[in-house]
C-alpha cells in the first residue's frame, strides 16, 4: 500500500477500527473453539471449559489475550473523545473489560485467577454499555446502549432458571452484546466523523 493510502488515516480512526477487530478475533476464536471440540455442548458447558481442553486451549485462550491486546487502543478513542465524567467512566469501564478478556485467557478455568477475571469482564462490558446508555440517553443509540447493558445480566437468571445447567449461552450472550455495544452502539464506532 502505498503512503497517500495511510496518510488519510489518523490515529483515531486506527483506533475506532480496533474495537471491532477485537470483537472479531475473539468472538470468531470463541465459536471456532466451540466448533471443533469433541465435548463442548451449549446446554451443559462454559465456555471456560474450552480453555483448558487440549484441542482447543490454544484458540480459546489465544483469541481472548488477542482480542485484548488488539482492542486497547479503542479505550484512548473513547477516553479522548468524552466531554463529562460518564465518558471517562465508560472509557475505564472498557478498558477494564478488555483487561479482564485477556486475563480469561491468561488464566484458564483451572487458574484461582480465572473466576474474578470472568465476573470482572462480564461484570464491566455490561456496565460499559449501562454507563454509555446513561450518558447519551437523549439519543436512540444511548437508549439501545442502555437496553444492552441491562439484557446481558438477565440473560444469565433466565437461562440458570428456566433452559439450561450450564453457563455457556449466557456467557456467549453477554459476549455477543459487549460487541453489539463495540460495533453497532458505541459514539466511537468506525465511520463516526472524526
Amino acid at each position: 500500500m502505498s503512503a497517500s493510502f495511510f496518510a488519510g488515516w489518523t490515529r483515531r480512526r486506527l483506533a475506532r477500527l480496533s474495537g471491532p477487530a477485537a470483537v472479531a478475533i475473539a468472538l470468531t476464536g470463541i465459536v471456532a473453539a466451540t466448533t471443533i471440540s469433541q465435548t463442548f455442548a451449549w446446554r451443559t458447558s462454559a465456555l471456560s471449559d474450552l480453555g483448558v481442553a487440549p484441542g482447543t486451549a490454544w484458540l480459546f485462550n489465544g483469541s481472548l489475550i488477542g482480542g485484548g491486546l488488539v482492542g486497547l487502543p479503542y479505550a484512548w478513542a473513547l477516553w479522548s473523545a468524552a466531554s463529562d465524567r460518564l465518558g471517562h467512566i465508560r472509557a475505564a469501564a472498557y478498558l477494564l473489560a478488555l483487561v479482564s478478556m485477556a486475563g480469561v485467557g491468561l488464566a484458564p478455568a483451572d487458574q484461582p485467577l480465572h473466576v474474578p477475571f470472568a465476573l470482572a469482564f462480564f461484570g464491566l462490558a455490561a456496565l460499559t454499555a449501562v454507563v454509555d446508555g446513561v450518558a447519551r440517553f437523549r439519543l436512540p443509540r444511548g437508549k439501545l446502549s442502555l437496553l444492552t447493558g441491562l439484557l446481558a445480566p438477565v440473560a444469565w437468571p433466565v437461562w440458570l432458571g428456566w433452559l439450561g445447567r450450564g453457563i455457556a449461552v449466557p456467557e456467549i450472550v453477554g459476549a455477543v452484546l459487549f460487541g453489539v455495544w463495540v460495533v453497532a452502539l458505541s459514539p466511537e464506532r468506525p465511520g463516526q466523523p472524526t
